[in-house]
């Protein structure tokens, strides 16, 4: 059930790059902030092209990651793309990502400084995501309503006759993906701000050899632009925890409404030609 009485939802946006059309972000806020923190991006060196693979850790985890590769919700979620898992330093990842969003109301990962392989293991391969939500049923329309404060909440088509639809409420895994020879964050954005704020910088991943922008994710209008990401001064995840570069404002909670309409009919096979050997 969603609650009843809705909390404002803490928004950290960085701000050193273009802005996009964005309603809930105050017409109020420091403009100068912005012009230093380009000023900041553009001054700063920063290696962009290097590899964030960890090999050591990746061949310290390979049974672990053996172990990994046997879930099928796994190779769901992967099916089609070019992946394999790794070891990876979450302070060479770019982020293609704007904005996040802390909503109280949903499940957040903890996060100890003393994590080992193990709790690190379970952040980066989590269970599926549970779903939050309000169901409405109405008989008249033959409409099913799914409403969710989670933006991630979504339709899936699935193989099963039995449920052919399933809903679906975000990767539980944490992506990245290499893309036009650089490392992305793809999906896992605020495990990697509470591990980077805690001083862990390395964790498991998939890791995602995206071929076209649409198999790095990064297609939103709410993203940053192929030409950013590709830029000399690309945003970086660790970005997010530095102040000289975000702004910082609540905003209102956003209802995701998903609506299934039901339909029956029948229709009759069409005739079988007999030829007159059958008769």
């Amino acid at each position: 059930m969603m609650p009843h009485i809705f909390s404002p939802i803490r928004t950290i946006e960085l701000v050193a790059w273009d802005f996009d059309a964005y309603k809930p972000r105050p017409e109020s806020f420091d403009q100068e902030k912005s012009i230093k923190a380009r000023d900041l991006v553009f001054q700063r060196r920063l290696d962009h092209c290097s590899s964030a693979l960890c090999e050591k850790e990746t061949r310290l985890l390979r049974d672990i990651f053996d172990i990994q590769l046997s879930r099928h919700d796994l190779q769901a979620e992967m099916w089609g793309l070019d992946w394999s898992l790794g070891v990876v330093d979450l302070r060479r990842l770019l982020a293609f990502q704007r904005r996040l969003s802390f909503d109280s109301t949903l499940p957040t990962v903890k996060v100890s400084p003393q994590c080992d392989w193990g709790d690190l293991i379970e952040i980066a391969f989590a269970s599926p995501n549970p779903i939050i939500g309000d169901v409405i049923h109405d008989r008249d329309k033959k409409t099913v309503t799914l409403q969710s404060s989670n933006p991630n909440v979504q339709l899936k088509v699935t193989q099963d006759p039995a449920m052919p639809v399933a809903v679906y409420a975000g990767s539980p895994f944490f992506e990245v993906a290499q893309y036009a020879g650089r490392w992305f964050l793809r999906d896992g954005y605020h495990r990697a701000y509470s591990l980077l704020r805690a001083g862990i910088f390395r964790l498991p991943a998939v890791i995602v050899r995206a071929r076209t922008l649409e198999e790095l994710g990064a297609v939103q209008p709410r993203f940053f632009s192929e030409a950013i990401l590709l830029s000399e001064h690309p945003p970086f995840v660790t970005d997010f925890l530095n102040e000289s570069l975000t702004i910082e404002y609540d905003r209102h909670p956003i209802i995701k409404t998903l609506r299934i309409t039901m339909e029956e009919s029948f229709t009759f096979p069409l005739p079988i030609a007999i030829s007159g050997d059958q008769l």
